[in-house]
């Protein structure tokens, strides 16, 4: 996973005061059981904030918009140059950074013409302000009641429970409409900066430090999510259909907490046996890490220069991936895709069951048999050990490949292969029927089906549909989409 850098951070005031501290200070309004008190002290600490006088933070005092832009742009050592400002009601006390924040794309106004800047800023807000000024990416798999798909914050609110910077005023509720006080912002941009006050969740709602076995779905969250981030391309689905193969159960701990070791030595959910230079204690005991991992080897293998090619290796495509899933388990006699007595396909291939679980878990048809293969591109020894020497390097299909589902972005468009979609992310939810082609608009990340032991390894997507002039939001699942 990609680590934010956030570099040359300057000192920000909740407002324009001056006042200088003890170096000991602490407010009376914020004692030591205070929920944010090691929020704002970090951020007093590091010269980020300061009280609104020497003994008083006022934690519960609202912020306005043009407060939250000054802090932002002294937070990321903007311009504070007071000069003119593509907002007509914004003083010069603001100007700077109001004009700095919105060149970076940080802010945006309530108008063309005007920011507001004497408004309280609403949490809704805020969630995007921080999402844009960190440049967030991985979005929740955690939707709020009252944050539809249809609001502007959807994806921004997503981002920011996703970091770790806030979770909801409650279990189902973001209160979006809501004012961001002192403290909250303390809170939020505290997290921002600073990893170790962030919310002890994964986006996939996994806490990592927990020796237990998330759901399948979450476990399907953090694989999507790992494959999606990673350095490099690689279709989820694939890790997905290893896992079925690898770890029927999906499970990666017993139930004493310690990890699964099978007889050969495989660690783990994605059943490591190759420990190279990775780290033994993090493959045992960190689920994420173990499917890094393994995704850090299937593209070493799909990088190999003396693995056969598919067509034009396109890593987007399933197929592709073939010669780099069986390296996974070994280029041995005993995968090759042909018996050497009778040439017949060997369906009992490791690749062959892997291929075939993505068929069926992940509900996509794709067209092994029509790789351009035969007995005679492999040569190997009887022993169902020997390795197997590739007589050529490519080899090309006599029908399409199959192209990956699980790394659509929001805002792109695509249109249903077939009429299936839901009211919510599920299977078990209510169909809406839609013609087949109609288009669609993906305006949220992936989202996992709410029965958390749904067998499926496909993901959902929220999406924007326009049907007799009617717009709607609704989910489609990923084999679904074109």
């Amino acid at each position: 996973m990609k680590k934010l850098l956030i570099s040359g951070l300057m000192a920000l005031t909740f407002g324009l005061t001056t006042t200088t501290f003890a170096e000991a200070n602490e407010f009376k309004d914020v004692p030591k059981t205070h929920p944010n008190y090691e929020h704002i002290y970090y951020l007093y600490n590091e010269g980020i904030i300061k009280g609104v006088d020497q003994d008083s933070f006022e934690p519960d005092l609202n912020l306005t918009r043009g407060q939250s832009a000054l802090m932002l742009a002294r937070a990321f050592n903007l311009d504070l140059t007071p000069r003119e400002t593509v907002f007509t009601d914004v003083n010069k006390n603001y100007s700077g950074a109001v004009q700095s924040a919105f060149e970076a794309k940080i802010i945006n106004g309530t108008s063309a013409t005007t920011f507001e800047p004497d408004a309280k800023i609403t949490r809704e807000q805020m969630a995007m302000l921080l999402a844009r000024a960190f440049k967030l990416e991985e979005q929740s798999a955690k939707e709020f009641d009252d944050v539809g798909m249809q609001t502007t914050a959807y994806t921004a609110v997503r981002k920011i429970h996703a970091f770790g910077i806030t979770g909801g005023v409650d279990e189902n509720h973001f209160n979006p409409t809501g004012y961001v006080s002192r403290k909250d912002f303390s809170a939020f941009l505290a997290r921002g900066l600073n990893e170790d006050l962030r919310l002890n969740s994964s986006s996939c709602g996994y806490d990592k430090d927990l020796r237990i076995n998330p759901s399948r779905q979450t476990i399907n969250c953090i694989i999507t999510n790992a494959a999606r981030n990673v350095d490099g391309v690689i279709p989820p689905e694939i890790v997905k259909g290893i896992v079925n193969v690898e770890n029927g159960q999906w499970k990666h701990y017993q139930a004493n907490g310690q990890p699964i070791i099978s007889s050969d030595g495989g660690i783990g959910l994605m059943q490591i046996t190759s420990l190279q230079d990775y780290d033994l204690e993090k493959l045992k005991y960190n689920i994420e890490y173990n499917i890094e991992v393994a995704i850090d080897m299937l593209l070493y293998h799909f990088n190999r220069s003396d693995l056969p090619k598919i067509e034009t290796h396109d890593p987007y495509k399933l197929e592709s991936w073939y010669f780099a899933v069986m390296a996974y388990n070994g280029t041995k006699s005993v995968n090759s895709p042909f018996y050497k007595a009778t040439g017949e396909s060997n369906p009992t291939a490791y690749q062959e069951k892997v291929f075939s679980a993505i068929n069926s878990s992940s509900q996509l048809a794709t067209n092994i048999p029509s790789i351009q293969m035969s007995s005679k591109d492999f040569t190997y020894g009887a022993e169902t050990n020997e390795t197997i020497v590739f007589n050529q390097l490519k080899f090309m299909m006599s029908s399409d490949g199959t192209r990956t589902k699980d790394r659509y972005k929001t805002g792109d468009h695509s249109k249903m292969v077939n009429t299936r979609l839901r009211e919510k992310p599920s299977t078990s939810s209510v169909k809406v029927e839609v013609p087949i082609g109609t288009p669609i608009k993906i305006v949220g990340g992936p989202l996992y089906d709410f029965s958390s032991t749904a067998a499926n390894n496909f993901i959902w997507y929220p999406v924007e549909i326009v049907v007799n002039e009617k717009k709607d939001y609704l989910y489609a699942p990923s084999q679904s989409i074109e």
